[in-house]
């Protein structure tokens, strides 16, 4: 009987082991980052096809080894799960033959001879777009060269100039480029002081001007659109060897899933027709993008919310079938950027909607480094600016909040009509004000339309009020930070605190009271209140490279490498919290949690082989050294698609 017992458990035992299939591959030895709902840790994982099918230690996985089965010795190596760059332009990620500034800094007088270069080859009357141009970093400018439009004129005459900021937003343009501004007939009218005072009066805090009133070159927002830019974006064609170049782009970065944040129409048709030709090897959500102004039935009334959702709805028809490819969102710009000019005189205010006045700093150049500094600050209640005999400049004294991208009621409606319609929405919002009109119509959205199964996020959320940190966790808001941004940089806080903040000198810009400094970026804020921040790296802004582990590392340090400063060290964040913010917390915000995020058994097996232990690190007190992270090898679906040479 005993002996029976014995044969009927070997008889059971074999087929339990007959009905679990080798794993394909197997890795082992390692430390593997889950991103699991309690931030695991497994030292080995196995694969089959395309799905994780192991998961924990290298003692248990032995059950996974058959003959054909790929064993791979970790030695200690790190895997984490494939990155979600969640707000990233994919088409500006690649270099280009494009006069291209490489986002360095350019004296006013140093610009001149290098964009010369660029127009050799160019006829009369063409356009030079100049791409990845820094209006945060450089651009001092000299007695001979004293505003960007003196130094473009100095480039050509002959040619309409446009430099395109390499944040998306800021540009500025010649003499001959302001000439050809238009009104909202098409009528050549140009940009001029007289122009700015009439026809394009609602445009007066986009553009720059000198003392005297007249446009000094600076062209921010929809303002660039006034001299009627040929490619507002810079960005090339999409054949299919830029497509191709992305992909390899990515891959070599270890980013598997995107949030392409801003795609016309067009755009989407090429990446629709690439994929078609050669299939995906990212996971690819596109944020349908139009030009808003184009969907006004007349110049003065208001834009087509119906026209814009069933345009949407069309794109999402024609491409629901192409792999790895959704048309699930689309963005909404709330405001625009925050650096005002510190170079200009009098200085351009930032135009980021915020919800105190911007302040009116005066700066002064130090002629040998070319840094600024505040001399003093005026106020627009005072008498000075009310007596018109005095010679501070009008712009000084002017009362600004910033300005939204468009109307309140427009961003309102196209929200609430997207989230009925199961569309996410992404929205961009810097100001504190900008964030709050995106949280008040999310909430409007969420109330409207209670069953939609649409995700809501908010992209950059560089300064948020206090009052609404614990709004994204109860909305169930994504903020997507930009980490990178993070870093305090001096001559970057210069261009933005002193708007904010009475700052008198370097130190004043690391004041713990201080409004931007308390409230900028508040990562940690948003986790503790249970929120879910995502990370997107907006390349090409900065910089075309997405640079995931730069991300990283000032996510968890918030520290200037060369100077030692830490901007606000309250917020900063663990490695495992900013892990999940490129992963786990990424696929939530694109709806896809249930294929990616995390490395669990089902899930697609999507994952990077590092070259360091983050963990360990962390644990070492190097996280400093994050952004040295290599990645040795990208899986995508279960494939390597990318390894180090």
């Amino acid at each position: 009987m005993n002996a029976l017992i014995v044969l009927l458990i070997l008889f059971l035992t074999g087929c339990s082991e007959q009905q679990t299939p080798p794993a394909d591959s197997l890795f082992r030895g390692g430390v593997i980052y889950t991103a699991d709902a309690t931030q695991s840790v497994a030292s080995a994982i196995a694969i089959r096809d395309d799905r994780v099918v192991y998961i924990g230690s290298d003692e248990s996985a032995a059950g996974f080894i058959g003959p054909n089965t790929e064993v791979t010795e970790l030695q200690g190596k790190m895997i984490i799960p494939g990155l979600h760059d969640v707000h990233v332009h994919l088409p500006g990620i690649v270099q280009t033959d494009s006069c291209d500034l490489a986002s360095l800094p350019f004296s006013l007088e140093e610009l001149v001879p290098r964009l010369k270069t660029c127009t050799a080859d160019i006829p009369p009357g063409e356009w030079l777009l100049v791409n990845q141009w820094s209006f945060t970093w450089g651009n001092e400018p000299s007695q001979r060269l004293p505003t960007l439009r003196a130094a473009l004129d100095a480039v050509s005459t002959e040619h309409p100039i446009v430099l395109l900021g390499n944040d998306g937003h800021h540009g500025a343009a010649n003499s001959y480029a302001l000439r050809l501004a238009t009104d909202k007939n098409g009528v050549q009218i140009g940009l001029s002081a007289a122009t700015l005072a009439n026809q394009f009066a609602k445009y007066r805090e986009l553009v720059a001007t000198d003392a005297s009133g007249e446009p000094s070159g600076g062209l921010n927002e929809d303002a660039r659109k006034l001299v009627n830019v040929p490619n507002l974006w810079g960005y090339p064609e999409i054949d299919l060897s830029l497509y191709q170049r992305i992909g390899q782009r990515l891959a070599s970065l270890g980013i598997t899933s995107v949030l392409d944040a801003a795609l016309t129409t067009k755009e989407i048709d090429s990446f629709a027709t690439m994929a078609q030709q050669s299939p995906l090897t990212w996971r690819m959500t596109a944020a349908f993008f139009a030009e808003f102004e184009d969907y006004r039935p007349q110049p003065d009334q208001a834009i087509d919310v119906d026209k814009l959702v069933i345009e949407l709805q069309a794109v999402q028809k024609k491409y629901r079938d192409i792999e790895n490819l959704k048309i699930d969102t689309a963005k909404v710009f709330v405001d625009g950027v925050i650096e005002g000019d510190p170079y200009s005189n009098p200085p351009t205010l930032p135009n980021a909607a915020v919800l105190n006045y911007y302040l009116q700093p005066q700066f002064s150049t130090d002629a040998d480094t070319g840094r600024v500094s505040v001399t003093g600050y005026v106020d627009p209640d005072s008498s000075d600016c009310a007596a018109p005999q005095t010679n501070i400049p009008a712009a000084h004294c002017v009362k600004s909040k910033g300005i939204l991208e468009k109307e309140q009621a427009f961003i309102h409606n196209y929200t609430l009509a997207l989230y009925a319609a199961g569309i996410n929405v992404h929205s961009h919002a810097i100001g504190d004000r900008a964030v709050r009109v995106a949280l008040d119509a999310f909430e409007a959205a969420q109330i409207a339309s209670p069953d939609s199964q649409a995700t809501v996020a908010i992209a950059h959320a560089q300064l948020v009020h206090p009052d609404d940190i614990e709004r994204f966790a109860a909305l169930n808001v994504f903020p997507a930070f930009t980490y990178a941004w993070i870093e305090p940089d001096i001559d970057y806080l210069m261009t933005v605190s002193p708007f904010i903040d009475p700052i008198m000198s370097e130190d004043d810009l690391f004041n713990p009271n201080g409004y931007a400094y308390q409230n900028s970026y508040p990562v940690a804020s948003i986790l503790a209140a249970g929120g879910k921040p995502t990370a997107g790296s907006d390349a090409p802004v900065d910089t075309r490279d997405p640079r995931p582990f730069f991300n990283l590392e000032k996510a968890v340090t918030r520290h200037n490498d060369r100077t030692g400063h830490i901007y606000n060290p309250e917020q900063r964040i663990s490695v495992r919290d900013a892990l999940d913010a490129y992963t786990i917390n990424g696929a939530m915000a694109l709806r896809q949690d249930h294929l990616t995020g995390s490395l669990e058994v089902g899930k697609k097996a999507d994952f990077v082989i590092l070259n360091h232990d983050l963990l360990a690190l962390e644990t070492e007190g190097n996280t400093t050294e994050i952004s040295e992270t290599q990645v040795i090898a990208t899986w995508f679906d279960g494939h390597e698609i990318y390894r180090a040479d």
